[in-house]
């Protein structure tokens, strides 16, 4: 069974983009177009990996990673959070995500990261991980 990540993104080209790459690499792949749906997709359909943008409408990223982290289900599952702000700016790791990636990506090394996030290369929330 392929692993599942969810990609959220309100831009569309984005969203496709991102979700395109990690498809071709094999995984399953859903996506959602602000932070209420990520939150209801992620708790519903379990994935085994989130990429979450930081700016959404209804609620944001850190918000979706927020309450992730105070699922019992799903508080351990890694999360990615994606923003054109730089780091500094964004609280990514009092939230509680594992990753930040400022954006533009570079899809190409995207699955490789889901990969090593999935076989415990995972570093504990708020914590870097080497590109």
């Amino acid at each position: 069974m392929p692993a599942r990540v969810l990609v959220a993104d309100d831009e569309p080209f984005t969203a496709e983009m991102l979700a395109l790459m990690l498809a071709f690499r094999g995984f399953e792949v859903r996506r959602a177009h602000d932070g209420a749906e990520a939150l209801e997709q992620a708790l519903d359909w379990k994935p085994d990996v989130l990429l979450l943008d930081v700016q959404m409408p209804e609620l944001e990223g850190v918000d979706v990673t927020r309450a992730l982290r105070n699922d019992d289900e799903m508080c351990e599952c890694p999360v990615i959070l994606i923003s054109s702000f730089d780091e500094c700016e964004v609280a990514w790791r009092d939230a509680g995500a594992n990753v930040f990636l400022q954006k533009p990506i570079d899809i190409v090394k995207l699955p490789d990261m889901v990969e090593r996030l999935l076989h415990g290369d995972c570093p504990p929330p708020g914590k870097r991980m080497a590109a």
